[in-house]
C-alpha cells in the first residue's frame, strides 16, 4: 500500500490555525511548504504526524507527492483550502494513460523534480512558488527567462522540500534572501520557439501552442515530451556525444522551433543533426523516442524516414516563390513520383514545376516544404486536344527543346508555358507512356525562345538515379553503367553538373536528329546518322556509345543545314 495521506481511522486530523489558498502556477509541495512555514512548524514531516500517520524519513517534494495516494478531502481540510477539494484536487498529480497530470496536462512522472528551484526576479514580485520550476526539463523560469537558482548562493545547500521556512531565503543557513541573487537571464535567437515549449504545460501562459495538423490529434503533453526528447538528442549531439539529464534553453529553443514548424523545419532541424558518415544509419532521435507515446513515435519515425531518404537523393530545387524555401529535398513520395511518370520528366524537374507555382503539388507535406500555401491549379492531361494522324509543321516537345541547345534545358519553364496554354500543345493518339513522347507544337520558335532566355532552376548539385541520367543522356541504363566504368562519373551519384559537363562535350544521335526535325528536314536512321558522321571525318569516341566530340557532330550538322 502506497504511505501517504489517507483519514485516519482514530480520530478527525486536525486543520492548520492558518488556511492557505492555492496561488497561481503553484504547485501541491509549494503550498504544503508554505502552509507550514506559515503556521510555524520548522519540519514537513509534521504533515504526516498531523495526520495520524507515521513519519516519513523524506521530504514533500513534487515528485513524492506524485507517487503518493491520499484522501483530496481531508488535505483540502488540512490546509483550509477556501474552495475546499475543487482548490487541491486541480493540483493533484493523477495517473493517467501517458503519464501524471500536472495542471490539465499529462506528463511523464519523471519530469517532478524531488528538490526545490526558485526564480529569484519571479520571487521579487510575488513571493510564491511555481510548480513549473519543478519540470526537469526546464532550467529557467518560463516567464522571467531567468536561470533557476537550485543552491543557496551563500551555504551552496542544495533546496529542498524537507525544512519549511520563508520561500524567499534558505532553510538552511538562513542568511541568504534569494530576491537578492538574480540569475543570469536565458537568451535565444528564438523566444517563439522556447515558448511553443513551455507554453505547452505551462498553467499561466497566455498563449497556446498551436501545431501542425499532422500532430493535432496529440495531447500537450505528448508533444511537449516529444521536445525535450529532441532537444536531449540536440544537446547530445553538440557535447560531442556525453548524455545529460536535462536539455539546455538553446536546445529546447531549436526543438521548440522543429516542432512548431513541422514538417519542414522540423526536416531541417534533423537533417543537422543526422549521421553525415554513414546516411543509412538510423537517425540518434529514433533510437531516442522510448519515452514518446506509440502513435506519436509512429508519427516521427514517419517523418524521419523521409528526411534520410532525402540526404541519399540531394534533389535540390530553387523554388521561385517568395515565400518558399531556397533550397528543398525529395523523398520518395509515391504522388510525385506517379505524376512525374505520367510527365515523363525527371522528378527533379517536376519538382520545380511544384516550386514555380505552375501546378499543384500532390502531396500536401512536401508541398509545405516547398513554402507552398495552395493555390496552383492541378494538372489534367486530358484537357489537351488529340490527333490522330500526323499534322503538318508539328513538332514533339522532346525534339524541340533537345534541338534548342547542348545543355541545361530548362524543362520547367517550358512545360510551365505548355500548361498555362502559351505554347500550344496536341497529343497524338493513342496516348503514348507519357506527355512528353505525345506531345506536338507548332510554336518550335517560342519553344526555342524559352531555352535561350531561360536559365534553368535544378541545382547542379542535385544527384540523379540511373533512370534519371538515362533521361537527360537518351541512353540506356547499360550505357550509363560502362560511362561510369569508363571514369566520366567519377562517383555513385551523378550529379546534374557532370550531365551537363557531358552533353557539352559530346553529341548524340538523338540530338543530331531532333535538329534535323527541327529545321523541317527528314532525319535518316541513326545508322545513316553514324555513317554520315565516320565519312564527314568525324571520330566515334565512345565506341559502343554512338557519342561524338560536339565539335565533329555541328559540322556534321552544319554541312546538312547549310545545303537546304
Amino acid at each position: 500500500m502506497a504511505v501517504g495521506f489517507e483519514h485516519p481511522n482514530v480520530s478527525e486530523p486536525k486543520a492548520l490555525a492558518i488556511p492557505v489558498e492555492p496561488q497561481p502556477g503553484e504547485g501541491l509541495a509549494d503550498v504544503v511548504f508554505r502552509a507550514c512555514a506559515e503556521n510555524g512548524f520548522h519540519d514537513l514531516w509534521i504533515i504526516n504526524r498531523l495526520l495520524g500517520k507515521q513519519s516519513i524519513k523524506q521530504g514533500w517534494g513534487h515528485s513524492r507527492f506524485a507517487r503518493s495516494d491520499f484522501d483530496v478531502e481531508v488535505l483540502a481540510h488540512f490546509l483550509g483550502a477556501p474552495n475546499g477539494v475543487a482548490d487541491i484536487e486541480r493540483l493533484m498529480y493523477r495517473k493517467g494513460t501517458h503519464g501524471v497530470n500536472f495542471f490539465g496536462v499529462e506528463i511523464s512522472g519523471n519530469e517532478l523534480m524531488a528538490a526545490r528551484r526558485i526564480s529569484p526576479l519571479s520571487l521579487r514580485e510575488r513571493p510564491y512558488a511555481k510548480a513549473i520550476w519543478s519540470i526537469r526539463s526546464l532550467s529557467f523560469d518560463p516567464r522571467t527567462k531567468e536561470r533557476l537558482l537550485d543552491r543557496c548562493p551563500e551555504c551552496s545547500s542544495i533546496l529542498q522540500y524537507r525544512i519549511a521556512g520563508d520561500i524567499c531565503r534558505c532553510t538552511r543557513c538562513g542568511v541568504a534572501d534569494f530576491r537578492d541573487h538574480p540569475q543570469p537571464i536565458v537568451e535565444v535567437e528564438d523566444a517563439e520557439g522556447l515558448d511553443f515549449v513551455t507554453n505547452l504545460i505551462d498553467p499561466e501562459a497566455e498563449t497556446v501552442s498551436s501545431v501542425h495538423d499532422d500532430l493535432k490529434n496529440f495531447g500537450k503533453g505528448e508533444i511537449f515530451t516529444l521536445a525535450t526528447t529532441l532537444a536531449r538528442v540536440i544537446q547530445t549531439e553538440n557535447s560531442g556525444g556525453s548524455r545529460r539529464p536535462s536539455p539546455t534553453a538553446e536546445s529546447l529553443t531549436l526543438a521548440g522551433s522543429a516542432i512548431k514548424g513541422w514538417p519542414k523545419k522540423f526536416a531541417e532541424v534533423v537533417e543537422i543533426y543526422a549521421s553525415s558518415k554513414n546516411p543509412d544509419q538510423n537517425h540518434t532521435l529514433d533510437s531516442s523516442l522510448y519515452g514518446v507515446t506509440a502513435e506519436l513515435r509512429k508519427v516521427v519515425r514517419k517523418e524521419l524516414a523521409t528526411v534520410l531518404s532525402g540526404r541519399t537523393r540531394n534533389y535540390d530545387v530553387k523554388s521561385q516563390s517568395p515565400r518558399a524555401a531556397t533550397q528543398v529535398k525529395f523523398w520518395s513520395s509515391p504522388a510525385i513520383m506517379e505524376q512525374a511518370s505520367e510527365f515523363g520528366l525527371p522528378v527533379i524537374d517536376v519538382l520545380a514545376l511544384y516550386a514555380d507555382g505552375v501546378i499543384e503539388c500532390p502531396d500536401r507535406r512536401y508541398a509545405e516544404r516547398l513554402g507552398i500555401s495552395g493555390g496552383a491549379p492541378p494538372i489534367d492531361f486530358g484537357a489537351f486536344e488529340r490527333h490522330y494522324a500526323p499534322i503538318s509543321g508539328f513538332v514533339s516537345i522532346l525534339d524541340a527543346v533537345l534541338a534548342s541547345k547542348s545543355s541545361r534545358h530548362p524543362w520547367s519553364q517550358v512545360m510551365g508555358e505548355v500548361i498555362r496554354n502559351n505554347v500550344g500543345v496536341s497529343i497524338r493518339a493513342p496516348f503514348s507512356k507519357n506527355f512528353i513522347k505525345s506531345a506536338y507544337t507548332a510554336d518550335v520558335e517560342r519553344i526555342r525562345f524559352i531555352c535561350a532566355t531561360q536559365e534553368t532552376t535544378v541545382d547542379p548539385k542535385a544527384t540523379l538515379n540511373v533512370r534519371e541520367a538515362k533521361f537527360y543522356l537518351r541512353m540506356g541504363p547499360g550505357d550509363i553503367a560502362v560511362l561510369k566504368r569508363q571514369g566520366y562519373f567519377k562517383h555513385d551519384n551523378i550529379t546534374m553538373e557532370e550531365i551537363w559537363q557531358f552533353q557539352d562535350q559530346f553529341i548524340s544521335p538523338f540530338e543530331i536528329k531532333s535538329r534535323l526535325i527541327v529545321a523541317g528536314i527528314k532525319p535518316p536512321t541513326f545508322i545513316q546518322i553514324g555513317l554520315g558522321l565516320q565519312a564527314a571525318g568525324a571520330k566515334r569516341t565512345l565506341l559502343d556509345l554512338h557519342r561524338y566530340h560536339r565539335d565533329d557532330g555541328e559540322q556534321y550538322l552544319f554541312s546538312i543545314i547549310g545545303k537546304v
